[in-house]
């Protein structure tokens, strides 16, 4: 089975701290993978690589058979929908309710009718014991 994310050779930093050097990683397509590591080692920028959020300054990250960072915008956005990815601390949203946390793919992604994503919303949170929480 190919692998879904390839990065070859990566190398990136920030500003003269080197982050990442000579990095190599597959994650196969299919697979649940976990990026662990020590604070400050890298995790949370590998992983921003792989989203097309950072460029890396050399070597190159393929998603899908795609190098990321070439992409235009709209085909970043299709290949995001492909992927999915949970950052530390769970990456929500600080300034919105976990309501609209839960609600903001849907409304991003989707052209679902608002009642629609309520409902969803609503179900999702009670499935994982948040009802109420809105």
């Amino acid at each position: 089975m190919p692998n879904f994310v390839e990065i070859r050779d990566l190398r990136f930093g920030y500003g003269d701290r080197p982050v990442l050097s000579g990095l190599h990683m597959d994650f196969p397509r299919g697979k649940v993978v976990a990026v662990m590591g020590g604070s400050g080692s890298g995790k949370t920028t590998i992983l921003r690589l792989i989203g097309g959020q950072l460029v890396p300054q050399a070597g190159t990250v393929r998603v899908d058979g795609e190098t990321v960072h070439t992409l235009e915008t709209k085909a970043l956005y299709l290949l995001r929908r492909k992927m999915g990815m949970l950052f530390q601390h769970g990456a929500l949203f600080t300034d919105l309710t976990v309501f609209e946390n839960v609600a903001f793919p849907l409304r991003e992604h989707t052209d679902l009718p608002e009642e629609l994503v309520r409902d969803l919303v609503l179900m999702k949170l009670h499935a994982v014991g948040l009802r109420g929480t809105q």
